[in-house]
């Protein structure tokens, strides 16, 4: 109502202005004694605007050219119409709109008025008019005469509020039936306890006033949906569903009045009368409800003899149905429930029943449930990226997690556990392929294959040995990531990249021809490969700072990796020749990047021999100084000193070559 009256106000505003503006053209008007007498020019029809001559028409008869106004149709030979506006010499005159009778023409509104304004902007521009000054925010239509709004503004029409929150309905209507739920089964069961304390309910009469009850509670329930009553409708249901569960499980287990098979058999029923009532009304709530109660089923019936074929066969096929009911219908929160609480109650069967020669039929379970959610991502009509994201990658996760739970590694019998490794290895493999070759994106597969083969690698492998296949595997990864533009594949090649550099630089090198010494020279090759693909990428631009990370890094492990042969080498040496030779090693490696650095002509690359002799020279002076002798200390600094200068030299001829311009400041050491 706030509304509608101020719109109505600003309309009434709007038509007074109007009225107002009106009068005040009227009044200018008739003090304008130029127009006094003066009749209006009606330009005929068919008056249009013609390029070639610069005028906007001419009469009917008027020779071609003849501008409008012209001496044809005016004996005095004065212009008129709308030559005659804008001339200094010629009094403005009243502008009617063409192909309209005069008594019809309206002037902002009101009928049987002539224009008494200016002419439209253009009009008068064709004979040396004056245009009208701009006036941004009026944009007459078609039709229409542009000036008759020339002074109006549009009327500013706030937006509509937002309603208020309407907190009756949220805790009336949404949370009071959802709590009291609760408060009336609880007053139920202890009335119910009551009266079986005073002796006057038996134990067959307890179990059908449950189902009684749940009976009463779904009628009740589908009456509120009826009646647009949906929150309350819902609730009652599932509260139905779950007395009814009750009164099963108490017939069956605390009373002792049906067998086991019944008692299953009526809790399929249960679930089954869930499930529909949950798609009739497309209620996913419904939907998780039934999928959790038909997950604890196997718990609610007692067996003397339980089998775990009958245990896991049924949890396995009970969440392939529910997988299946949550897609078909699209309920996307059922879907994960679906997926992921099957591993509770297998986890509770597997620890707690007594089934520790059944490892096989578990981790068949958790292999169908995977290979449906890879059948889903391959072949669902309506798959998601998220879900196969969602599913796959955490689902394989888990599968690795039963592997390695269920078969531990042992020294006799079968290795199962690297057998299903590289077996989900190349099935991943094999689908990433099948889908690149029908030119389909398969992110997610490429980086599950990756993480397959990394696992099956650290499994066969030993320390020794692991870490370079991990560089090897997380390298050729990590290219193909960045081929394909997959920021999941490049992660999951990061990590175990990173996994083999962080356990190479561990590993002490003991011998020259060794497992370590491989794996360094692995990790070594690898650093330098991905710069150089990397650099010759096409989106290059992207990673520009990548590859000089990665050369920097390469460096400092080349002198870990150099300082490690070389102590191998003089192991059995004399503690200063040791240190006079790792030393020398150290200034030859920088001499060989500087050199690397002029032959290639890189800035960068010299920088870093540099950089690498004042660490040398850092070295001596902290570590080598304090320890070895004199003479051992005068051998150092003179090979240092001269190697130093030397490359000095080196450096400035190079710079202040041919092509160089010579500088007026000379070395020294040119003389």
């Amino acid at each position: 109502m706030n509304l509608e009256k101020r719109i109505e106000q600003l309309e009434a505003k709007m038509k007074q202005m109007e009225l107002e503006l009106t009068d005040l053209r009227q009044e200018r008007c008739d003090k304008s004694p130029s127009d006094a007498g003066q009749p209006a020019q009606v330009p005929p029809p068919n008056v249009g605007y013609r390029p070639e001559a610069g005028t906007y028409g001419t009469p009917p008869g008027a020779p071609p050219g003849a501008p409008y106004g012209a001496p044809h149709g005016s004996p005095t030979g004065t212009p008129q119409g709308y030559v005659a506006h804008g001339r200094p010499d010629m009094p403005t005159q009243p502008f009617t709109q063409p192909g309209m009778p005069r008594n019809e023409q309206r002037q902002n509104g009101i009928p049987g008025q002539p224009y008494q304004g200016q002419v439209p902007y253009g009009y008068g521009q064709a004979q040396g008019g004056i245009a009208p000054p701009n006036q941004p925010g009026v944009h007459p239509g078609p039709g229409m005469n542009p000036y008759a709004y020339n002074n109006m503004q549009r009327p500013h029409i706030p937006a509509q509020p937002k309603p208020p929150k309407d907190w009756e309905h949220l805790i009336a209507r949404v949370w009071l039936p959802r709590i009291f739920i609760v408060v009336l089964l609880l007053g139920v069961l202890w009335g119910f306890t009551a009266a079986v304390t005073a002796g006057y309910l038996t134990e067959p009469v307890r179990c059908l006033l449950g189902v009684v009850a749940a009976s009463v509670m779904y009628w009740l329930g589908e009456r509120q949906i009826r009646s647009q009553r949906e929150a309350l409708g819902q609730v009652l249901l599932g509260g139905a569903i779950g007395v009814l569960i009750l009164s099963v499980f108490a017939s069956h287990v605390l009373y002792d009045l049906i067998p086991s098979g019944l008692a299953f058999v009526l809790y399929i029923l249960s679930i089954a009368l869930c499930i529909f009532t949950a798609l009739r009304r497309h209620s996913q709530t419904l939907i998780i409800i039934a999928t959790v109660a038909g997950y604890l089923i196997p718990f609610l019936v007692h067996s003397a003899h339980p089998s775990a074929w009958v245990f896991t066969g049924y949890e396995t096929l009970f969440s392939l149905a529910m997988i299946f009911v949550a897609l078909k219908f699209d309920f996307r929160a059922a879907y994960y429930v679906a997926i992921g609480v099957l591993h509770l109650p297998l986890l509770i069967g597997c620890v707690a029943g007594d089934f520790r020669e059944s490892r096989h039929i578990f981790i068949t379970a958790i292999f169908m449930q995977h290979a449906a959610l890879m059948a889903y991502a391959l072949l669902g009509t309506k798959r998601r990226k998220l879900d196969e994201i969602l599913s796959l990658f955490p689902g394989f996760g888990i599968l690795v997690f039963w592997i390695y739970a269920l078969y531990p590694v042992t020294d006799i019998g079968i290795q199962w556990r690297p057998l299903m490794l590289i077996a989900w290895a190349l099935i991943y493999s094999l689908i990433a392929f099948i889908k690149h070759i029908r030119a389909e994106q398969a992110p997610v597969f490429v980086s599950i294959a990756t993480a397959a083969w990394f696992l099956w690698a650290l499994d066969i492998l030993n320390h020794s040995y692991s870490p370079a296949a991990a560089i090897i595997i997380g390298t050729a990864g990590l290219l193909l990531g960045f081929k394909i533009s997959s920021y999941m594949q490049q992660i999951t090649a990061t990590v175990a990249l990173v996994y083999g550099a962080s356990q190479t630089i561990i590993l002490a090198i003991h011998d020259i021809v060794s497992a370590e010494s491989l794996t360094w020279l692995i990790l070594l090759i690898s650093l330098v490969f991905l710069a150089y693909f990397i650099r010759r990428m096409p989106e290059g631009v992207s990673f520009h700072l990548l590859p000089d990370i990665l050369m920097w890094v390469d460096a400092l492990l080349v002198i870990i990796f150099l300082t490690q042969i070389t102590n191998v080498l003089t192991a059995d040496l004399t503690f200063d020749l040791r240190h006079l030779i790792l030393s020398a090693v150290w200034a030859a490696y920088a001499i060989v990047v500087i050199i690397s650095g002029v032959l290639f002509q890189k800035l960068m690359v010299r920088f870093a021999g540099l950089a690498l002799l004042f660490l040398t020279l850092v070295k001596v002076i902290i570590v080598d100084l304090p320890d070895v002798s004199v003479a051992i200390r005068a051998i150092l600094f003179i090979g240092l000193g001269a190697l130093g200068i030397l490359v000095s030299r080196f450096l400035y001829k190079r710079t202040n070559g041919p092509t160089a311009p010579t500088s007026s400041d000379e070395n020294p050491l040119e003389s």
